[in-house]
This record gives C-alpha cells, sequence and structure tokens, in this order.
C-alpha cells in the first residue's frame, strides 16, 4: 500500500476574477427634490462603484481572492478608487492607458424609499484596452469569472483566456442592460445574471431559449426565477426594511460567484445571494454592512439573515440539477473538461496521471472502475469530481454510492431513520451489481443509468447519472467500499483500483457539521449528527483503510 505525500487543498483560497467597470461613486442620501429645487443631504460617501467593482468587494467580504480586472488610471479619482478597493481586500489589476479618466458616479439614495438614481458616464467616455495576455497568465487562476461587458475589450480578452484555461473556470455573465458586445458573451456564459427589464435588442421573450447556459432573473423583492438544464423554479426573497438599496444587485452577483465557485448548486447559489443582497439593503451606506459577512463564504453558514426573517427557500419545478459548471468542450476540442464543481483547488497532477494510467490500461478493451472511499465528511466526493473533471466528460463519470441509500420510507419502517448512513442502510447488493455491470460493459452496450442521491431531497432518485458504453473510466465514491462484510466483497471484486481518502478529525467534523448546518439542521442538531451517526460510521470505515491500493490524506 503505497501513500502519497499529503496535499493541503484548504490553503488555495476560491479565486474569483471580475472584468468590467470600476467608478467612484459620489453618493449623497436625501429626500429626492422637486425640479430646479436644491436640498441638503443627510449623508454622503464616497467610495467605488461600478459592477464588476461592487461584486470584487463582496466577494472579498465573503473571503475569496477577489481580482478586479479594470481600467482606473492615475488621476486622483483612480487612485482614491483604488485606494478604496485595496482596502476592502480587492485585487486590482489596471489596464488602463496614460491620461485614463475614471468616471465619477453621482449617485442620490432617496431619504423616503431607499431607492437610487445614478448619473455616470460609465465607461462610454473611455476606449480602454483589453489586458495582454501573458499579464492575464501571471494572475491566480480562477475558480469563476464574472463579466459585466462595461469595456468590451476587457471582457473579450478576458473571455478568450479564460476559455483555454484548463480545467476552465465557470463564466458568470451580470447582463445589466443590452450591450452589443454580449453578441459574444451570451453564448460563452455558464450563467447569465440580469433582471427582469433587460431585453435583446429584438425585445423578444424566451430570448435565452437558444443559449446553453444557466439564467438568473431578479426582479427586485419578488421572487428570483432560475433555469437550469430544463428546470426552472424561483428562490424567495425575504421581506425586509429596505432603507439603502445602491449596489444591491451587485452585491448579488458577487455572491452568487462566491457561492458558484464553492459548487453549490443553482438553487442553493442563488438563495446564498438573495441572502447578501437582502443584507445589504437593510444598511446605509456602501461599505458599513460588509463587516456582517464575516469572511465566510457561505452566506447560510455562520449566521441567520437579519431582523429574525427566515432564509429564502429554493423551489424547484422538476429535480434540481447538478452544480453549474462549464459546459463540456465540443467535439475535437482539446478541453481535457471543466473544473471540477466545489472544488477551491486542483487535485494534484501526480493523482490525475495515475487515474489516466487507468484508462490508458484499458485501451479501448472494456473499462477501469476506480473507488474513491474513506470517512464521511474526507472530501470524497470533492476528488472524485475533480478528478473527473480534469479527465473530461469523454473519459471519465462519477457514480456515487449513496445512490444506493435506503428510501426513508423503508428505514422508518425498519426504525433505522435516526441511523440513516450506516452500512446496513444501503443497498448493498444493488450496488454491486451496477458495478459489475459497469465493469463489465464494452462498446455498442447500451448506456448503464445509474440512481443518485440528492441531499436536498435526502432521498435517491432512479436514473439520475446515465454513464456512455464508450467512456473508459467509471471513478465510484462511498464510504464502505472496501468493507468485508455483506455483498460489498462483491463490489470490490470489479473495482480496479480503491484510494482511501483521509483527513485529520477536527477539519473532518468541523466540515460535516457546516454540512449538516446548511442543509436544514440546527447548529446544535448538525453537531450531534456529525459526532455521533456520522463518527460512528467514520470508525466502520476506518478498519478497512488497511486494504486501500492508495491512501491521500488532505490535510
Amino acid at each position: 500500500m503505497a501513500r502519497e505525500t499529503p496535499y493541503q487543498p484548504g490553503r488555495k483560497p476560491l479565486t474569483c476574477w471580475f472584468a468590467g467597470l470600476a467608478t467612484l461613486d459620489v453618493i449623497h442620501r436625501a429626500p429626492r427634490p422637486e425640479r430646479d429645487q436644491k436640498v441638503t443631504a443627510s449623508r454622503q460617501d464616497v467610495a467605488a462603484g461600478g459592477p464588476a467593482a461592487n461584486a470584487a468587494v463582496t466577494a472579498a467580504a465573503l473571503g475569496v481572492r477577489a481580482v478586479l480586472v479594470t481600467a482606473l488610471g492615475n488621476s486622483a479619482v483612480g487612485r482614491a478608487a483604488r485606494a478604496d478597493l485595496e482596502q476592502q481586500g480587492v485585487e486590482v489589476h489596471d489596464v488602463a492607458r496614460a491620461g485614463h479618466d475614471l468616471a465619477v458616479s453621482a449617485v442620490l439614495v432617496d431619504d423616503d424609499t431607499g431607492e437610487r438614481s445614478v448619473v455616470s458616464a460609465d465607461g462610454a467616455l473611455a476606449q480602454v484596452p483589453g489586458p495582454e495576455p501573458e499579464v492575464l497568465a501571471g494572475l491566480p487562476a480562477p475558480d469563476v469569472v464574472l463579466l459585466d461587458g462595461h469595456h468590451p475589450s476587457i471582457a473579450r480578452t478576458v473571455l478568450a483566456h479564460a476559455r483555454q484555461l484548463r480545467p476552465r473556470p465557470l463564466i458568470l455573465l451580470d447582463a445589466g442592460r443590452w450591450r452589443p458586445v454580449f453578441e459574444d458573451l451570451l453564448p460563452e456564459a455558464d450563467v447569465i445574471a440580469c433582471s427582469a427589464a433587460f431585453r435583446v435588442p429584438d425585445g423578444q421573450e424566451g430570448w435565452y431559449a437558444g443559449l446553453r447556459g444557466a439564467t438568473v432573473v431578479t426582479h427586485g423583492p419578488a421572487p428570483v426565477d432560475w433555469r437550469c438544464g430544463g428546470v426552472d423554479g424561483v428562490v424567495e426573497v425575504p421581506t425586509v426594511a429596505s432603507v439603502d438599496t445602491l449596489g444591491a444587485g451587485d452585491a448579488f452577483h458577487g455572491a452568487l460567484a462566491v457561492t458558484l465557485a464553492q459548487g453549490a448548486r443553482l438553487p442553493e447559489a442563488c438563495a446564498d445571494a438573495v441572502r447578501v443582497a437582502s443584507l445589504r439593503v437593510q444598511h446605509l451606506g456602501p461599505r458599513e454592512w460588509l463587516s456582517l459577512l464575516g469572511g465566510t463564504g457561505r452566506t447560510g453558514t455562520d449566521h441567520e439573515t437579519p431582523g429574525g426573517v427566515a432564509g429564502p427557500a429554493a423551489a424547484a419545478r422538476g429535480p434540481v440539477p447538478a452544480a453549474v459548471g462549464p459546459t463540456p468542450a465540443a467535439e475535437g476540442s482539446s478541453a481535457e473538461g471543466p473544473r471540477a464543481a466545489g472544488a477551491g483547488w486542483q487535485v494534484p497532477e501526480h493523482l490525475v496521471e495515475r487515474a489516466r494510467r487507468l484508462v490508458d490500461g484499458v485501451a479501448g478493451e472494456g473499462r477501469a472502475v476506480l473507488g474513491v472511499t474513506g470517512p464521511p465528511g474526507a472530501g470524497k466526493s470533492t476528488l472524485a469530481a475533480g478528478l473527473a473533471a480534469a479527465l473530461g466528460p469523454e473519459r471519465a463519470v462519477v457514480v456515487g454510492m449513496d445512490g444506493f441509500h435506503l428510501a426513508n420510507s423503508v428505514l422508518e419502517a425498519r426504525g433505522s431513520r435516526e441511523r440513516k448512513g450506516a452500512i446496513d442502510t444501503f443497498d448493498d447488493a444493488g450496488y454491486a451489481d451496477l458495478i459489475r455491470r459497469l465493469a463489465t460493459a464494452r462498446a455498442g452496450d447500451a448506456p448503464i443509468l445509474a440512481p443518485e442521491f440528492r441531499r436536498e431531497l435526502e432521498e435517491p432518485i432512479a436514473g439520475a447519472v446515465v454513464v456512455p458504453p464508450e467512456v473508459p473510466l467509471v471513478i465510484t465514491e462511498g464510504n464502505y467500499l472496501l468493507a468485508e462484510t455483506g455483498q460489498w466483497p462483491r463490489a470490490r471484486a470489479h473495482l480496479t483500483e480503491v484510494w482511501y481518502v483521509d483527513l485529520p478529525d477536527d477539519v473532518r467534523l468541523e466540515r460535516l457539521t457546516a454540512r449538516h448546518h446548511s442543509h436544514g439542521k440546527t447548529q446544535e442538531a448538525a453537531r450531534a449528527w456529525a459526532h455521533g451517526s456520522d463518527q460512528r460510521n467514520a470508525e466502520v470505515v476506518a478498519a478497512t483503510r488497511r486494504n486501500a491500493d492508495l491512501c491521500v490524506t488532505l490535510e
């Protein structure tokens, strides 16, 4: 049994790029004046603004590495904007030419309603070049790239760079209002976020029908609509006391970028973004509210929605889609595949290479099946998804053991509902049969359908994963792949290799607690489940570690 050198995924922060407009906002809070009337402001703020800049500030406050690609220049206005952005933790990459004058936005926030009015040149008065490709190559690799389209050359250059990255980052388009550059950006976006007022030039309904990307449509205080993979749904927006709406949409987009980078499914990402935007509108000024985010990433994990308002619910019409990610490369492309959903790190190349050798070993004459096992919360799913992403969808598919959870009704009838996840709460015979079919499939056979466990339902869904016969590697992950009781050994007999993933117990238990809390348990109940049922299962799994072909320790 070999032991790999420990690697530390938690040490590489998630990175989000924000490419587009920055301005310097001069914000006055005052009663809305009548025509030809002067009014006295009750408050004044000066801060960097603009869609990309505001989204980057929000992302930095949520704890990710936020890189802003924009045009500031070295004027007094540009220097003031840069100083504010850097104070908020944003890494600024400035592409402005000498003599560039940054736009100043004049903003009025209505004392009575909190609604804002903005007058700004945006990027319309300046020709901004795109960044040099070699300069972009020197920036930290992004997990998500947000484009706002305000500086077309920046958007096109950053998009071209992102398309050739491996793994490719998710592309999020902030489609505030129509711009000609969107003809190039819309077809490439993985997620398109816009308001209900967004219109393409023809103004036709259903403009998104021919696009491959998911869509998110906001309606102010009304529910958010989302559509992904032929499934659509809504996320409710909580009723809060709104006092300042400036930058709320940008805060939504920044939080959406962060949560998608963390691998959330689109409904959960929208729900998190709604929480952040709802928090923003309840506080005066562009910056004070940021301290409430706490740099924790997922917004529903470490604090509740202010004012005692329950967090928004994501309602799906139909099965909830998998985590949003870059669409696989077209046939003939050299792409190796999209970034792993939920991976804030890249799988070490030596592990990817070992998986490639498994594929090469079958050489078109069958299929390899790689098992990834370990205790609950060790990172099995993340590693499996990362390997599949690195190899690409034509070479690898992930099939989880969790799809063989017994239904809740069966567990309740057996009195085992509170032990869900224990080794006897799975259909081990069904899993062994599936692994045998996957391992013995040959080219020309019919695709094999596998079940998938949906955490939002706490139930398995039959036939949710399609495994085409030509895919040479199946990666299966779960707790009990090396168990020596029941039907588990029969499954093990068809696994080419099994890798055991481990993690220090204190880190693993902390992650498990956070996971259960994010799926609806109270903090106390989440901790009790992680340290109780999950820990008992972890002890069973730990006894099988000696049987692994490879041990990978995540630290």
